[in-house]
């Protein structure tokens, strides 16, 4: 809900609201969530994906009237590897099903994509110190421990980089140039980055969490924290059957996953799929600090491309830098 472009999320302490955008009056917008963890394992992942394939059969079955429709499919965060992962899965299948069961695939749309994690954790660092975030100490200090071509990070590297998470205590690391949540006294409430603190020695993509939103508020994590913990939304919803003991939040720390069981690139899958003619959108914004536009130039830039078109600054309709 709140990592997607098509809707944003408001609240005026009496209500929660949904509130559609304009491009989700382009084409109609399905929204699918079957993940019971975005972080999930190599392994999971290979089943939820096997799981979201059956349910698109399923739907483009009962709702015929979409069946023809130009089919893509968009995700943000983590999608950047269980996106790939369903594509290459329903590329595969249209080869060999009946045309009932085909799916008419024209794209992905991948945005603030976690996709390789050596340009991930590169791109993170380099961006926040081309920002100054970080010190040019720090900076040299990160570069000379941390390797993040392995899988899992050095000891001596744990501890600049949990100085780089700390910096990020007082600056939104979602949203670098947005005021944080503040209380009613105008007062800063910083947002707790322990999930990347406590495993920094591993890979950090791998623990990252949130999301910035087109239409960015930093309180509206708070907002779908306090609606979806509401013991009515939960009902309503078929929610907390088993009555957990404790609250859902956005990224829960009680799910571990051993990082050694994590896709460690996505790019292989994302050649394939370009040279299956599928149309493939990769895109970060600059002020994300998570997955930033750093990362995402340095990721496509190992894909060896040819380029067609050079970049260029995008515009709205009055010209504004977009």
């Amino acid at each position: 809900m709140t990592e997607s472009d098509l809707t944003f999320v408001v609240d005026t302490s009496s209500f929660f609201a949904i509130v559609s955008t304009a491009e989700s009056n382009v084409a109609s917008f399905l929204a699918m969530d079957s993940f019971f963890a975005i972080y999930a394992t190599a392994s999971e992942i290979l089943l939820r994906t096997q799981d979201s394939y059956n349910f698109l059969l399923g739907w483009f079955q009962r709702f015929l009237q979409f069946k023809s429709h130009e089919f893509y499919i968009a995700g943000d965060s983590y999608a950047g590897h269980y996106i790939p992962q369903l594509v290459e899965l329903i590329i595969g299948r249209n080869k060999k099903t009946s045309d009932d069961d085909h799916i008419n695939l024209k794209g992905i749309i991948v945005r603030f994509t976690i996709t390789d994690s050596e340009t991930d954790q590169n791109g993170m660092i380099d961006y926040a110190w081309h920002r100054a975030v970080i010190s040019d100490g720090l900076y040299e200090e990160i570069k000379k421990n941390c390797n993040f071509k392995l899988q899992i990070v050095s000891n001596e590297c744990n501890s600049p980089f949990q100085k780089y998470i700390e910096v990020y205590n007082i600056i939104d690391i979602y949203s670098l140039y947005t005021p944080t949540r503040v209380d009613n006294n105008y007062t800063t409430i910083s947002e707790s980055y322990t999930h990347l603190k406590d495993d920094a020695q591993k890979y950090i993509s791998h623990n990252v969490k949130g999301r910035a939103l087109a239409w960015y508020d930093p309180c509206a994590r708070r907002y779908t924290i306090n609606y979806f913990n509401r013991a009515d939304v939960q009902h309503a919803l078929h929610a907390n059957v088993t009555k957990i003991p404790y609250s859902w939040v956005h990224c829960s720390d009680s799910l571990q996953y051993k990082s050694d069981d994590i896709a460690f690139s996505i790019l292989p899958i994302l050649r394939r799929i370009i040279a299956s003619n599928i149309r493939v959108w990769v895109y970060s914004g600059d002020t994300d600090g998570v997955v930033p536009i750093t990362s995402t130039r340095y990721a496509l830039r190992k894909l060896k491309l040819n380029i067609e078109e050079d970049w260029i600054p995008w515009y709205t309709d009055n010209k504004q830098v977009y």
